[in-house]
């Protein structure tokens, strides 16, 4: 299947789900290899190199087989399923909704695990993704142990007058954090952007960022709506997936 889609009975261009895959030794452009679908060796198909090559160990996406689509969640290719604030598309009270407003790092983390991602929102081995839910609840958590501990300890003193190990670990631990959520939720949504063949409509070389910056809500809902299918399953607030277990995922 081209990377470019195919046409439907009407005429119009249906781009392809694209999934990540990584080369198994340096080919050239054109050469087929079989892959596996999340590393399940009972899901394969067959990959075409892009243009130019690729180098062992290289990441690259490709078009996904349309007979393997079935048994995942059907998402539109080419464009948003919805609007970046049509936050309440799916009810006022939708977990979805309700996650990505009141506990960003929860709905992140389902989305990602959804797109079988990391928790820096890449691509990678099933061993390294089937626990990204946990991880990300583990960094959340072990930020905020470390913000309180470090509040607690300066209660003792005045304002202004903490010691300074203390500001600066506060510091720190505030600019770590805040650079760990912006790359993770910039590189998810640049996945799920490749994933379904979505162009960049504005800011175009840096949407994401600032989508990321300025709309982290409102970009975490979107996400949310577009990689689950809420108009077949209903929406969870604790699930790893933010879907009824059982729920397939996007890849």
């Amino acid at each position: 299947m081209s990377s470019q889609g195919f046409k439907d009975a009407g005429g119009e261009v249906i781009k392809p789900v694209m999934v990540s895959v990584e080369a198994p030794s340096t080919l050239p452009a054109g050469y087929t290899f079989e892959a596996f679908l999340n590393d399940d060796k009972n899901r394969p198909f067959v990959c075409e190199v892009p243009e130019g090559g690729v180098k062992e160990g290289e990441k690259f996406f490709t078009p996904l087989p349309a007979s393997m689509h079935d048994d995942l969640i059907q998402a539109p290719t080419g464009k948003w399923k919805d609007g970046l604030c049509d936050c309440f598309s799916v009810g006022i009270c939708h977990p979805s909704l309700w996650c990505a407003f009141f506990c960003s790092k929860i709905s992140l983390a389902q989305i990602m695990t959804r797109m079988s991602l990391t928790w820096l929102g890449e691509h990678g081995q099933r061993v390294a993704t089937q626990n990204t839910f946990k991880v990300m609840v583990l960094l959340f958590a072990s930020y905020i142990v470390f913000s309180v501990s470090l509040s607690i300890a300066s209660l003792d003193y005045t304002t202004g007058n903490a010691p300074l190990f203390i500001v600066i670990m506060k510091m720190i631990g505030s600019i770590l954090f805040f650079l760990w959520s912006m790359y993770s939720l910039c590189r998810t949504r640049q996945n799920v952007r490749a994933q379904y063949s979505i162009p960049e409509e504005r800011c175009v070389g840096c949407e994401d960022l600032c989508c990321a910056f300025f709309c982290t809500c409102c970009t975490l809902s979107q996400m949310a709506r577009h990689t689950g299918e809420y108009e077949t399953y209903p929406g969870t607030y604790c699930s790893t997936t933010g879907h009824p277990p059982g729920t397939p995922l996007t890849v």
